[in-house]
């Protein structure tokens, strides 16, 4: 490694509009009252967006965004700050009913505005205040009403989000396993070749996709942390082993400085922080190398990665973290990464509280760090090992298992059994539960596995299938669950019933593991 360490400063990630936000400037923009709706606080730089109504007391002109507090509220943001903070403060996403507060110092009135102001929940953090005129407890009724409009918004779009994510990944997951049932039957080189090809504009599809919908249940407020103790040198040393390849194959060095400590967290999603980050430190190093380290800050790990890559320049430290923001790639070439690794970090940054920062020299390179809590002890129990984490086991054949596949998409399906048929496996292929059960007794024994999709036609899911076949045979069959969702209540209730997970669009490669697994447990 060449460049040098700085002294450590945080860069704050861009500010951006949440969509619960965006609601409330909505409902704010429509309110016939004075309204006003604050974000920012507790820090300096707070803004504030006024609808129609208050901009005319004030003698402003109506803000089309938002603008700072202290320039818009001048001598009256002062008190109004104040009487914010509590919603602010830990506990302030309880004060359902708000907070009371008054504007002063308003032109040609001598006593002051009264409102009332509603805390704006997000991931269980309040991101907002929506203060509205308060003259009787008619203000009280509209408050609660607007806190429900939001609330119903926003459980709208996770079920949108929930449907979209499934209905999506549906093309996606039959064309992926259409193309691998095509490749075990391709002999000569050009059409292989060709196929290849087929396969790479079908990955970055898949990617995009993927990417998308991560940020948007993100912002859904559907993924929920598992907060657990765990090794933390334990988990980044297998993400040092995953891309150990990646950087040889680059030509790069890398360099690792880890040492034994524990954390709470979330596993999975701060390895996925971590993993974002030395992705990109790969891909914009061209020469040189790579470091990640853990560093004791007090009662907090820093887990830092290093590069020597081009560097970023000071003004777009910030830009780095929006939705395609490329320092590097005009041409929006995907082989060079979609723009979106950063902005997922940030949003995972904020659902865990483990603050990541940025420093960077042009010409030298950057350090992307993250911040954790420091356990000192080793947890009295380890904890059983997540579903969504891997397993390497060794290799085993899954021909000749007889494979109960249960999708009611007709492409999927057929891809499964294809792919299933390929490694020699007996497959009995359906597409609804009254399917299941014809196709189970004109079998001889009980079926080895059974492979299902989530969501199936009705209000019928994968989980009553596994339930009732294994009710029938009075054992717990090996199951694997196929989902495009990222529900945390779904994983649980996977596996609490000892299911294994694989997301779609899924890789054959990843099938077959699973198989594997699951066949060798049964």
């Amino acid at each position: 490694m060449t460049f040098r360490p700085h002294d450590e400063q945080a860069v704050s990630p861009v500010r951006e509009e949440s969509d619960c936000i965006g609601n409330a400037r909505r409902i704010c923009d429509l309110c016939a009252v004075p309204a006003l709706l604050v974000t920012g606080l507790p820090d300096d730089d707070a803004l504030v967006h006024g609808n129609a109504a208050l901009a005319a007391l004030l003698g402003h002109r109506p803000l089309s965004g938002s603008g700072p507090a202290h320039a818009y509220l001048q001598d009256a943001w002062p008190s109004v700050a104040a009487a914010l903070r509590p919603l602010f403060a830990p506990g302030g996403a309880g004060l359902s009913e708000g907070v009371p507060l008054a504007v002063e110092s308003l032109p040609g009135q001598t006593e002051p505005l009264p409102m009332r102001a509603v805390p704006l929940v997000e991931r269980g953090r309040v991101v907002g205040a929506l203060a509205m005129a308060a003259t009787d407890d008619v203000t009280g009724r509209m408050a609660k009403a607007m806190r429900a409009e939001i609330d119903r918004t926003t459980a709208a779009r996770s079920r949108f989000l929930a449907a979209a994510s499934h209905d999506l990944r549906q093309p996606f997951q039959a064309m992926r396993l259409f193309l691998d049932a095509l490749n075990a039957q391709i002999k000569e080189e050009k059409p292989r070749r060709t196929a290849e090809m087929l396969g790479n504009a079908m990955t970055a599809g898949e990617q995009l996709l993927n990417a998308l919908l991560d940020i948007s249940t993100l912002d859904a407020g559907t993924v929920k942390a598992e907060i657990r103790t765990f090794a933390l040198d334990e988990m980044l040393g297998q993400l040092v082993e995953e891309f150990r390849p990646q950087v040889k194959e680059k030509g790069l060095e890398l360099r690792v400085h880890l040492q034994p400590g524990f954390t709470t967290s979330d596993p999975v999603l701060l390895g996925r922080i971590v993993r974002n980050l030395m992705t990109n430190a790969i891909r914009y190093t061209q020469r040189g190398g790579l470091m990640l380290s853990m560093r004791r800050r007090g009662n907090r790990w820093r887990v830092e990665v290093w590069d020597t890559g081009f560097g970023i320049p000071d003004e777009q430290q910030q830009a780095i973290f929006d939705e395609f923001h490329q320092l590097s790639n005009p041409s929006r070439d995907p082989t060079r990464g979609l723009g979106l690794g950063l902005a997922i970090v940030r949003r995972l940054s904020e659902l865990l509280n483990a603050p990541v920062d940025i420093r960077s020299e042009v010409g030298r390179g950057s350090v992307f760090a993250v911040t954790v809590e420091r356990i000192e002890a080793e947890p009295a129990e380890k904890p059983a090992r997540d579903a969504r984490e891997s397993s390497p086991e060794a290799d085993s054949a899954v021909a000749d298992l007889t494979v109960l596949a249960v999708d009611d998409d007709a492409m999927v399906l057929s891809g499964l059994e294809l792919i299933l048929q390929g490694w020699g496996c007996k497959v009995v292929a359906v597409t609804s539960m009254r399917e299941v059960f014809a196709a189970l007794d004109g079998l001889d024994e009980p079926p080895d596995a059974i492979l299902t999709d989530l969501r199936l036609t009705g209000n019928v899911s994968g989980f009553d299938v596994i339930d009732r076949v294994r009710r029938l045979y009075k054992r717990d069959i090996p199951a694997v669950v196929l989902s495009g969702e990222t529900a945390q209540e779904t994983l649980i209730e996977g596996r609490n019933r000892g299911c294994a997970f694989l997301h779609k669009p899924i890789h054959p490669d990843e099938l077959k593991q699973v198989l594997e697994q699951v066949s060798r447990k049964g």
